[in-house]
């Protein structure tokens, strides 16, 4: 038995056909906006902020590229929630404490993920992040992590942010960030951390900015730099610190900016390495204030003079020895993975946009990009707004939501379809 086609219709039936046909073309045949969530079409972008929601809505548009669903109560993560399209996906200060094996592993197109501020989220599995080849920004902020599993950043080849500040890291291992060659910064600030070792920051050629400061540091490594030539700034105040034994700065050879204040200095022998240091290099940096001896107590340690170390035994320096290791780093510090662009360019394209300039890093406060609370980051949508701005299907006018499906203008059909439907 043959099925009837649209040559079988009457005139306007066939008519009929043909516009439904192309209305199923029209850009409101959009997947549905999940409740409570607002949609937007250029570009795809749900905005779920504040909602209450205790887990992930459903229903999200499987082609949506832009996630936010930051300030809920989410208490779970679960593999096969975030669709593949997927660039950015904001869900800091939610109730996260759990994150399902495969949540993130496949989100090939994934550029920023903000998992800050979720305060029960204390452990990571070490696969958590692997797939994210894309991945240019990590947010792990203020989540109470003790530690970090070796391997956690394996694979993350792209990533140039990585905000680990106030959690409760007590340690860093050797090669925790070793695949991460295109980093520019590493923001540790606000842990507890007592120690670095020689390999902790091995692997990081592009880094532009390590912020230290807050922490319990009390011993740092010789070779702890080693490899950071491209390095700009380095903070270490608010620290344990009383010295820097065998001259670690000394492989810092672009370092722009230095704070050192705030750390109990002992301005006798020890800090000849240090005060050699600053007098052979031009650096802006903090005041370094003597802790002891009593009688120096309060003298900035740039400010001694070579008499104060005129009792001190002679150093034995290796620096052959450490010129030869720092360029064996060097040469084999990336791991063969290509270095993108200038370091410490702002987020988006490689490439496009400069680096942010020192001046915004270095005063009393923190830096601007620290702390990722609201303030910093750029608004997702408000959800009484008409849509994201420069629409290019709608120059003159912002578009309507997705949850509304329709574009911009009542689409011509629709009232044709309308006369003709009655007549059929």
């Amino acid at each position: 038995m043959r099925h009837p086609t649209a040559r079988d219709l009457p005139q306007g039936g066939r008519l009929a056909a043909l516009l439904l046909a192309a209305l199923a073309w029209v850009p409101g045949g959009a997947p549905a906006c999940p409740a409570l969530c607002t949609c937007y079409v250029s570009p795809p972008t749900v905005s779920c902020q504040a909602n209450n929601f205790s887990s992930v809505p459903a229903g999200l548009p499987p082609g949506a590229r832009r996630l936010f669903l930051q300030n809920n109560v989410i208490g779970a993560l679960r593999a096969g929630t975030f669709g593949p399209s997927t660039v950015t996906l904001w869900l800091y200060s939610n109730n996260i404490s759990s994150i399902q094996p495969g949540t993130f592993r496949h989100l090939p197109a994934l550029e920023e993920l903000d998992l800050g501020d979720n305060p029960h989220l204390r452990v990571l599995a070490p696969d958590t992040f692997h797939g994210l080849r894309r991945l240019q920004a990590l947010h792990l902020y203020r989540c109470r992590l003790a530690s970090l599993p070796s391997g956690i950043f394996r694979g993350l080849h792209s990533l140039q942010y990585l905000y680990l500040q106030e959690n409760g890291l007590l340690y860093l291992q050797d090669d925790l960030f070793a695949d991460l060659a295109n980093l520019s910064h590493l923001f540790l600030h606000g842990n507890r951390v007592r120690a670095l070792s020689e390999g902790v920051f091995r692997g990081l050629p592009s880094l532009d900015r390590l912020l230290l400061h807050a922490n319990r540091l009390v011993a740092i490594h010789r070779r702890a730099f080693r490899g950071l030539a491209r390095l700009t700034i380095l903070y270490l105040f608010n620290n344990s610190l009383a010295a820097l034994p065998g001259d670690p700065l000394a492989a810092l050879p672009a370092l722009q900016f230095l704070r050192l204040n705030a750390n109990p200095w002992a301005c006798d022998c020890r800090a000849r390495p240090l005060w050699a240091w600053f007098r052979r290099t031009r650096v802006s940096s903090s005041p370094v204030p003597c802790a002891s001896p009593p009688h120096r107590r309060g003298t900035d340690l740039r400010h001694l003079r070579p008499r104060d170390f005129d009792a001190c035994p002679e150093e034995e320096e290796d620096e052959e020895e450490d010129e030869e290791e720092g360029e064996e780093e060097d040469g084999g510090g990336g791991g063969g993975v290509a270095v993108m662009g200038t370091p410490g360019r702002a987020l988006g394209r490689p490439g496009t946009l400069p680096a942010a300039p020192p001046s915004a890093f270095y005063r009393d406060g923190l830096p601007p990009h620290d702390l990722r609370g609201p303030q910093p980051r750029p608004p997702p949508p408000s959800r009484d707004s008409r849509g994201p701005p420069g629409d290019a299907r709608c120059p003159q006018a912002p578009c309507a939501p997705m949850a509304a499906a329709a574009p911009c203008q009542p689409h011509v059909l629709l009232p044709l379809l309308g006369l003709l439907l009655p007549r059929l």
